[in-house]
């Protein structure tokens, strides 16, 4: 059921690609006569890459086929994929290291020390399942109240996609949320035979009409890294550059941390939004 469902990712992503390219971009003769479908034809892209059409129609079909490197890098180039999609393209079709299973960990004590001594930056960890495991008081303050949230409302993906309320408070929202998905995609392809993917990304395909607009597009990215501005209630607008490191031997945990962009006023209002709720503490 894995490989199966590893092969058809694989399709889908060949041919959002490959509709996405016009003959022009890929070197060809720009036809008088209106193409009936977007993007090259499945011959064309045969063709250009040096294989059969008979073959490449079994990849965008899902068959299982054994598919060697060499293919795979043609593939690449007719297709014009960035490094992001060719390293995608490589672990859907099983040419790439995939990450060993690895115990459970748990954020340990000194984690959770950093992460409140970041002070007024929001901060928080997240584990291979996006879930958030430790954060601290400006990420409350910023974000809502993790303590207060349900075990799904800890998951930044779902955070974005079903919390309204979080969505509003994000100026950038779409620009924010496209990248995050673009990047999850990537993770999802490495984590595919983790069930818990499969059934969190079902749950947003019936829920959120975005999501289900924006997977389609079988979109992929390896950063992760951006701004987010975000209108809070009581500070007003807070402008951020978010970073992400490693924080385990294994890479399932990494710490994500916002830095106030300078000349936004931000760090000002973060100190206020701080010292207000540490009066209310004491």
């Amino acid at each position: 059921m894995n490989s199966e469902r590893r092969r058809k990712e694989l399709a889908d992503f060949l041919r959002t690609r490959r509709s996405r390219l016009s003959p022009h971009e890929a070197g060809l003769p720009v036809e008088t006569s209106r193409r009936r479908t977007p993007g090259l034809r499945r011959e064309e892209v045969a063709s250009l890459s040096g294989i059969s059409l008979p073959w490449y129609t079994a990849l965008e079909q899902g068959r299982d086929i054994q598919v060697s490197e060499q293919v795979l890098e043609s593939l690449v180039r007719t297709l014009q994929l960035s490094n992001d999609e060719r390293n995608h393209l490589l672990v859907l079709a099983n040419h790439a290291v995939l990450p060993h299973e690895t115990v459970d960990e748990s954020i340990s004590p000194a984690i959770q020390q950093i992460l409140d001594r970041m002070g007024t930056y929001p901060a928080y960890v997240i584990d291979k399942r996006w879930n958030v495991s430790a954060w601290n008081q400006a990420t409350n303050k910023v974000c809502g109240d993790f303590k207060q949230a349900t075990e799904i409302e800890r998951n930044i993906l779902w955070r974005m996609f079903m919390m309204k309320d979080k969505q509003a408070r994000i100026v950038n929202w779409e620009n924010v949320a496209t990248m995050l998905l673009a990047h999850f995609r990537s993770r999802y392809a490495l984590y595919m035979n983790d069930s818990w993917y499969k059934e969190l990304v079902n749950m947003l395909y019936d829920r959120s009409e975005e999501f289900r607009e924006w997977w389609g597009r079988h979109d992929v990215t390896g950063n992760s890294e951006g701004e987010k501005v975000i209108q809070h209630p009581q500070a007003g607008l807070l402008t951020f550059r978010y970073n992400n490191f490693t924080v385990s031997e294994s890479g399932d945990f990494l710490m994500r941390v916002f830095t106030p962009i300078e000349d936004t006023g931000t760090d000002e209002r973060l100190e206020d939004l701080l010292s207000e709720f540490r009066s209310e503490s004491l």
